[in-house]
């Protein structure tokens, strides 16, 4: 997946995120939608790492880990389901679709994933 892609999906997720959510630049400024994109840029990392690698676990154990500090922070859940959401739609219209597929899919399993560990934890 090319760089300009990848570019275009970060900034597509992100302005999505802060036009949805109007008090989160209320709350974290512009630092706080830089913050945002960094993050996106790490999910895409990750999922980059796990195509590879061909496991699906490893962006699964991600996800896991990287939900365990945001709700130590006062995030919830939904906040990242959310954000994968936004990354499948983004990978959908995608051209390169082989990859597209694979990231979609992983992101899938760590939505399901994260659903399921909700569910438990409720």
């Amino acid at each position: 997946m090319n760089h300009l892609l990848i570019h275009s999906i970060i900034e597509e997720v992100t302005d999505g995120i802060y036009r949805d959510y109007p008090i989160l630049l209320e709350k974290y400024g512009e630092r706080g939608k830089l913050k945002c994109k960094e993050d996106n840029e790490h999910h895409l990392k990750y999922l980059q790492t796990a195509a590879r690698m061909n496991e699906e676990k490893y962006f699964v154990d991600y996800a896991h880990w990287l939900n365990g500090i945001l709700t130590s922070r006062g995030m919830k859940t939904e906040h990242l389901v959310d954000n994968f959401q936004r990354l499948i739609i983004a990978f959908e219209k995608s051209d390169d679709d082989k990859t597209s597929r694979v990231f979609i899919s992983m992101l899938e399993g760590a939505i399901n994933s994260l659903s399921d560990e909700a569910i438990i934890n409720e």
